[in-house]
């Protein structure tokens, strides 16, 4: 129940939370954490792999007057 609620960031607790060890309230952190973000965007930003490219400026006349 704990977990769902950490990972859903719905803040459903049976009060346990503080009776968990360090490691249990770390995941519970780990689980809000990446509830709030997104699954979705985590998996994105740890997997996307950037191109280096050469970049190109758009050119254009402007017009003054």
């Amino acid at each position: 129940m704990e977990t769902v609620s950490a990972l859903a960031t719905v803040g459903v607790s049976q009060g346990i939370t503080p009776e968990l060890s360090y490691m249990g309230k770390g995941l519970i952190v780990f689980l809000m954490y990446v509830g709030r973000i997104g699954p979705l965007t985590l998996a994105l930003a740890l997997g996307e792999r950037r191109r280096r490219g050469v970049m190109h400026y758009p050119e254009g006349k402007i017009m003054v007057g």
